[in-house]
């Protein structure tokens, strides 16, 4: 019950892709696309190396990492003239790990309605849509150039 309310009020928030190609290639192409639509990447986290360092068992064809990316001039206006609470949002993240074989991209993607819930005394929707709009192109593109 509690998944069908979810799925009701709020849809898919995680957008998942899988494609059947090796991880690397995958990683590769997700970091030439976020720089393609203007993002630097801020961060990479390597996921498998972390719990490799801390001792935790993993399977064989584990992969999962974390890209995190911005674009520091619209993060600089939304923050310095919009509020900066909106910052919660920042930067933004792509996952690409494996699973069963194959490879998945993932990103959060919130509605606008829901970022507009979120922050009642600014209007974010239009920024929220562009933001939603540039994680799927990214994805998309990325996933061209395989």
């Amino acid at each position: 019950m509690k998944k069908y309310i979810s799925q009701l009020m709020l849809g898919n928030i995680v957008n998942k892709t899988i494609v059947d190609r090796p991880f690397s290639e995958v990683l590769e192409a997700v970091k030439k696309s976020i720089e393609l639509h203007d993002f630097k990447i801020s961060v990479v986290h390597d996921i498998k190396d972390t719990f490799q360092k801390n001792n935790l068992p993993i399977g064989e064809d584990f992969e999962y990492t974390i890209i995190q990316f911005c674009n520091a001039p619209k993060a600089h206006m939304a923050v310095m003239k919009l509020s900066h609470d909106v910052g919660i949002m920042m930067p933004k993240s792509i996952v690409i790990s494996r699973e069963n074989g194959k490879t998945a991209l993932r990103f959060m993607q919130m509605k606008p309605w829901m970022v507009g819930m979120m922050f009642p005394d600014i209007d974010l929707k239009p920024l929220s849509k562009k933001v939603m709009k540039a994680l799927q192109s990214i994805v998309n593109d990325a996933i061209k150039m395989l």
